[in-house]
This record gives structure tokens, C-alpha cells and sequence, in this order.
């Protein structure tokens, strides 16, 4: 029997999801090499802190360009062209593309130099409807990637929008699989982490944490009004996370309620979550996907217990939270409503059975309930590979 080789490509640093966790999981249960290839969007690697990393070995593109400037188009393009020169160098039997922007070169390689080879098409988000876009735009974008998960070998999807309003195509069912952005359930291993030797975090006070992905579309101007509202001082802000504008990143430095971090381990975000006395997650729902998309740290807020904000129009995650009374709801700008939330919260006028986040995690969103089904589905492409 050969060797099975897999490289996972990626549009950003392999740590950047919490499903590239999962997906090695399940992959090392199968292949017998796995390789990362990835986006240093800073412009440099960075210390692997976690174990299940270290060992696998890495392909990695350093050019960068400011953000929102025409050279990240250019980047983009010859990042493109990169991918491609890999994907013939390293000749692999399958490859899994993270996002609509690795899928092209993956495909290409697959239907017109290795028709042997097996894609797997990881979108993690819907990506016409992610953006502020026009609608010509928008639906060339979204034809494009609908044609890329028809000619995939296999589409995971994070949840049931391609079925409600985003797909085009009719797909089989042994062709997808459905896995929320969820996570395995590491409680256990947060106990002995100390947030305040470690980063300096006075854990004494409410902290209220910014973590992961950043922008204009996921609370920024209310949360650095938040910052920056001196009625809020007995409150604590932890940013932590890729942050690539410098006026930005000014901002946080200057701020003395901020502790400024760069992007932390897994583990030391759970800790900050299940630390802080709320997560707000507002994700604007002009853009279609936030309407129906559940954020990844809604998961991680369910496992460690604790409280979420989300804007009211975050459809399908708002009518969990207020089915189970595990968080809040407020106009995606809605400033006075999301102080009154905080004010309720340190005065404990607003009560959250916190135990029923866990709970339900467990019974529900806990990824070792899905765990098995993705190592089949790997396991399934793996037998269909000729020798």
C-alpha cells in the first residue's frame, strides 16, 4: 500500500479555525503524511504552541500588503499562482481546501493535472453573502463558489444555509456532511491556567473579551465606544487576536482598561471566555451569513458557561439563546442596550443558569458527538484513492 499524502491549504495562518483541530484529528487517523500550506499574513511565522501542530510539517507564503490596499489584490493573485506550484511539487492524493479563496488551485490541480486525487471543500463561511458587496458582485461570487462545490469530491459545510437560500446546485447526500463550527469539550484542561501570570490580566474585575477575527462588520464601533466610555471603568477589555491595522492597534495600546495580545493558544481563549461576565458576539445582519451563521465562540461560550451578546438580527443563534436564556439581544448599534446589559450583569439583575450552557453543549454541540462521522468521511475518501 502507498502512501496517502494530504496537504490542508489555507488563505491565513493554519491556527486561524478551530476546525483545522478537528480535521487533523481525523486525518491522522487515515493518511499517512499530512502537510499545512498557508498564508503568513503578517509577513512571518509564528511559535506553534500547540502539541497536535508541532509535529506537521509546513509550506508557508510570507508576502503581505496593507490591509484594504490594492497589493493584498495582488498578493491574493499570486498567492493563487503559489498554491498552484505546490500542488504540482508536492503531488498529493488529497487535498482539503479551507475557504473560497484556496479552492481554485486545489480544483484545478484536480481536474486537469491529477484526476486520481480527491478534493474536500472546507468553506467554513458562505462567502457571497459574508461581505459588503454589490449584488452583481455578489452573485458572480456566488455562482463561482456554488460550481466549486459541485465539481468537489466532498463540500463540509458549518450549517444548513447552502439548503435554505445560498445553493444552486442539488448535491447528494454522501457528497456532504453538515459539522457546526463547534469544538471538543476541553474544560478539564483550563483549571491550571493562570490568565493573570501568564498575561498580566486582572481577572478581579469584569472583563469583557474581543476575541478572533476583527472588523467594521462584527461590533467595532460599539465596543471601542465601550472602551472609551469612562462610565464603563470597572469594566476590563481583552483583546486578543491577528490584528493588521496599525491606527488600531495605537488605539488598544494607549487604552489602560485594554490588555493588548496577539492571537493566544486555544486553550488561553477558553480561559479569558470563561473568565469574562459576558462574550459579545454582533455580527452586522445586513450580511446575509450572519443572519443564519453560528459564530464559533457561541460554542465556545456554551462549553465554559458563559453569557453571550449577539445583535438581534443573528436570526437562527438569537432564537437559541432566548429559547434557553443563555445570553442577550440588542440592535447590532444599539450602544444604550448593550451598557444596560453590562450594568444589569454587574449588579446581578439579570440571571443566567450558567450550568445550562454546559449542559447543553454537551448534549448537543460537543464535536466528539460528530467526531466519528468526519473520520468516516475521511476514511471513505481514503478508500476511494487508487493505488
Amino acid at each position: 500500500m502507498g502512501t496517502r499524502k494530504s496537504l490542508l491549504l489555507f488563505a491565513d495562518y493554519f491556527d486561524a479555525t478551530t476546525a483545522t483541530r478537528r480535521v487533523v484529528n481525523a486525518l491522522n487517523e487515515n493518511f499517512d503524511h499530512l502537510e499545512f500550506v498557508y498564508w503568513a499574513r503578517l509577513g512571518h511565522e509564528r511559535e506553534i504552541s500547540e502539541e497536535i501542530f508541532k509535529n506537521i510539517p509546513k509550506k508557508v507564503y510570507k508576502e503581505t500588503a496593507p490591509p484594504r490596499s490594492f497589493g493584498v489584490l495582488v498578493q491574493f493573485i499570486k498567492y493563487q499562482i503559489w498554491l498552484l506550484r505546490t500542488l504540482l511539487q508536492k503531488k498529493p492524493n488529497l487535498v482539503i481546501a479551507f475557504t473560497f479563496y484556496t479552492i481554485f488551485p486545489a480544483l484545478f490541480y484536480r481536474l486537469f493535472i491529477n484526476r486520481k486525487s480527491k478534493v474536500i471543500y472546507d468553506p467554513r463561511d458562505y462567502v457571497a453573502v459574508s461581505y459588503r458587496v454589490n449584488i452583481v458582485i455578489s452573485s458572480v461570487i456566488r455562482f463561482l463558489d456554488n460550481l466549486c462545490m459541485k465539481f468537489s469530491d466532498f463540500v463540509i459545510f458549518p450549517d444548513k444555509q447552502y439548503f435554505s437560500h445560498y445553493g444552486m446546485f442539488t448535491l447528494p447526500e454522501k457528497k456532504y456532511f453538515v459539522l457546526p463550527n463547534s469544538a471538543e469539550d476541553v474544560y478539564d484542561q483550563l483549571a491550571d491556567i493562570d490568565l493573570q501570570k501568564l498575561y498580566n490580566i486582572p481577572v478581579e474585575k469584569p472583563l469583557i473579551p474581543i476575541l478572533g477575527y476583527f472588523s467594521e462588520t462584527r461590533g467595532k464601533d460599539l465596543l471601542f465606544k465601550a472602551i472609551q466610555d469612562e462610565n464603563l471603568s470597572e469594566f476590563h477589555f481583552v483583546f486578543a487576536g491577528d490584528l493588521r491595522d496599525e491606527s488600531e492597534i495605537s488605539f488598544l495600546n494607549s487604552k489602560k482598561n485594554v490588555t493588548f495580545l496577539p492571537k493566544v493558544p486555544y486553550l488561553h481563549a477558553l480561559k479569558i471566555i470563561q473568565k469574562s461576565i459576558v462574550v459579545p458576539q454582533l455580527y452586522d445582519p445586513k450580511l446575509l451569513n450572519n443572519v443564519y451563521a453560528f459564530p464559533t465562540k457561541y460554542f465556545d461560550c456554551l462549553m465554559v458557561e458563559t453569557p453571550m451578546i449577539v445583535s438581534l438580527g443573528q436570526k437562527d443563534v438569537l432564537e437559541e439563546i432566548k429559547k434557553y436564556n443563555f445570553g442577550f439581544g440588542i440592535e447590532y448599534d444599539d450602544y444604550d442596550g448593550f451598557v444596560m446589559i453590562l450594568k444589569k450583569l454587574l449588579k446581578n439583575e439579570q440571571v443566567i443558569d450558567k450550568k445550562s450552557l454546559r449542559t447543553f453543549f454537551l448534549a448537543t454541540y460537543d464535536y466528539n458527538l460528530y467526531k466519528q462521522k468526519l473520520a468516516d468521511v475521511y476514511k471513505d475518501i481514503y478508500d476511494s484513492i487508487p493505488q
